[in-house]
């Protein structure tokens, strides 16, 4: 309250003495002291007039615009010239009183996105200990960050180990280890000790910049729906005062040339009539649903982005990295002619040892873990795409596809080895599914999405298993990014409703981009799927999906009804008002009252 006071002082203790010279208006014209009264009368209208009034012929002479503000001064002093002082003070302090609950709306909503650009330090510490600005660090040098500090940049920690808060990017609360190799963002809050972080990005392309030019750009994209209202209240405001005119000056030369109750009639319908309930809380929603998005973790560009994602009514997902951790790790050891699966992961390892291939990374780690000694082979000799050979002490060694090595096999596996030609076995890699994969897609089908759709570059075996895991209704393997793309643009002239894609990285670009709705997962250090994407997700979270179109369908909801509620209470007052059923004191408190519902019920869109 300290705050709403502090901000809008000014026009709070104009109100104040404007009601309380109104009240001894009244209490004047009560004790028959009429010139005195009407003293008070003028000293409140001026109080409250004079800055609408001003701001009103500014806009209608210098650009030619009708707005609300000449409904308001047209109205009041209208009222006050037929002797109707009360109402007439009344309808510019209710206003004035309205404005206020806007503004204090507005900012408390804009707040929530403009406290992105705290997550953004200005200065970084290097490892001498001087401070300096983000621009000047350079990619390459290495920044320190104390505990209780944001992370200036995006980088790799080295040589420490530390918890970060990434709950201002992500919306997770739940703190976060690094250590040695770990990437981290800028933005995020250190916990613990200090960080010693190798940058990897400049300011301008760190994580904590890029979501907040997301955002402001969100801001810029209208959707129909806000166009609409424009253009609206462009043609409605004339179209009102016309109509206003015509019942003020027709009607009386059939009633005997009695013009004060029809004049009265026109200028409270002037009153009602102003269109502040559509024009603010409109966009207001949208503002807000996209501020409580980014607040979990969800970058929608814009308020069309809303509009699109409540069409969505299928999502094609890509596999790896966006419904699996992207991880591969060994799953199933099968050797054959009395090799020991040790034996058998060392001969693989050794043909892979010069490897920087995820699948051979996956097999050194598991040799690792299980403490088998390699050796270095020589002679190594890369078909690509196929496998890799090499000479050891143990023999001639060759590990890559089933048909490289001209080995039968188990179709799940992923490296075949042979020693010396003689086939030994067989290892499966697999990627491990999220933990919260089928609830994201369980949370799909209760949205009312009618396909779940996976494509993937991965065999057919891999794919279909995860598919029937997930309850998947259509599933691709073995795509090239090319085949995703045209398969994902058949599927769009076939299926009903918008389809969204949903990829993690730069292969996945051209599908992003294609999709009615793109949405990039856990994607702040992937430039092109950041630029093609419709909405980040700023995590793996992967149940993330559902929320987002939540989030949309409630915040259309809330667009919908404000228009559907102001309109039908407009239409209704004006006709009373026109019928000379409601006084102007009753329009002017329904279009307040009408006015702070509608924004009120702006406020909590998209929870």
């Amino acid at each position: 309250m300290k705050k709403i006071f502090l901000e809008h002082k000014t026009g709070l203790i104009k109100i104040l003495l404007s009601v309380l010279l109104l009240i001894e208006a009244v209490v004047l014209s009560k004790f028959d002291f009429q010139l005195m009264s009407i003293v008070c009368y003028a000293v409140s209208y001026g109080i409250v007039a004079y800055k609408i009034v001003i701001g009103a012929l500014v806009e209608l002479f210098k650009r030619a615009k009708v707005d609300e503000e000449l409904l308001m001064s047209v109205a009041s002093l209208g009222a006050m010239i037929i002797g109707e002082y009360f109402e007439g003070i009344l309808v510019l302090v209710l206003y004035c009183i309205g404005e206020i609950f806007e503004d204090v709306a507005v900012d408390n909503s804009r707040e929530a996105l403009e406290s992105l650009a705290k997550i953004r330090p200005d200065k970084a510490r290097l490892i001498s200990g001087d401070m300096v600005s983000v621009k000047s660090v350079q990619i390459g040098d290495i920044i320190e960050v104390y505990a209780g500090e944001r992370i200036p940049l995006d980088g790799d920690v080295v040589d420490s180990t530390s918890s970060v808060d990434t709950s201002a990017l992500t919306g997770e609360s739940e703190p976060v280890a690094v250590r040695d190799g770990s990437e981290v963002l800028s933005g995020y809050l250190n916990l613990d000790g200090v960080l010693k972080i190798k940058v990897k990005r400049s300011a301008k392309a760190s994580a904590a910049e890029r979501i907040i030019e997301i955002s402001e750009k969100a801001l810029e994209r209208k959707t129909r729906s806000e166009k609409f209202i424009s253009v609206f209240a462009k043609f409605y405001t004339p179209i009102v005062i016309l109509i206003s005119v015509l019942i003020a000056v027709i009607p009386p030369l059939f009633d005997g040339y009695n013009f004060a109750p029809w004049i009265y009639k026109a200028l409270s319908m002037l009153a009602i009539s102003c269109p502040c309930a559509i024009v603010i809380s409109i966009p207001l929603a949208y503002f807000c649903g996209i501020a409580y998005a980014s607040k979990n973790g969800i970058l929608i560009k814009g308020s069309s982005v809303i509009d699109s994602l409540c069409k969505v009514k299928s999502v094609a997902f890509d596999k790896t990295g966006t419904l699996t951790k992207g991880e591969l790790h060994v799953t199933k050891i099968e050797p054959v002619n009395g090799v020991g699966k040790a034996q058998l992961l060392r001969y693989a390892c050794i043909a892979e040892l010069k490897s920087n291939h995820p699948i051979a990374l996956a097999l050194i780690s598991k040799a690792k873990k299980l403490n088998i000694t390699l050796c270095e082979g020589q002679n190594y000799h890369e078909t690509v795409g196929f496998g890799i050979e090499c000479d050891s002490e143990l023999g001639h060694i060759k590990a890559g596809s089933k048909e490289y090595i001209g080995a039968p096999g188990d179709e799940h596996a992923n490296v075949f080895v042979s020693i010396d030609g003689k086939y030994i076995g067989s290892i499966a890699l697999g990627d491990e599914v999220k933990a919260n994969s089928k609830i994201a897609f369980e949370n799909l089908s209760r949205l009312g999405i009618k396909n779940k759709i996976i494509l993937s570059g991965d065999k057919k075996a891999k794919v279909k298993a995860l598919a029937r895991s997930l309850l998947a209704d259509k599933a691709y393997a073995e795509l090239t990014p090319e085949g995703k793309l045209e398969i994902l643009e058949s599927m769009m002239e076939e299926l009903d409703g918008s389809l969204a894609y949903c990829g993690d990285g730069i292969n996945d670009t051209p599908s992003l981009a294609r999709a009615d709705v793109g949405i990039a997962m856990g994607a702040l250090g992937s430039d092109s799927a950041v630029e093609c994407s419709d909405v980040v997700i700023m995590d793996d979270d992967i149940d993330k999906v559902s929320k987002a179109i939540k989030i949309a369908k409630h915040t259309k909801a809330i667009v919908i009804s404000n228009i559907v509620i102001s309109l039908v209470i407009k239409v209704a007052m004006l006709v009373l008002c026109a019928l000379g059923f409601v006084p102007m004191l009753w329009a002017v408190v329904s279009d307040v009252g009408l006015l702070v519902w509608t924004i009120i019920f702006a406020l909590f869109a998209g929870r």
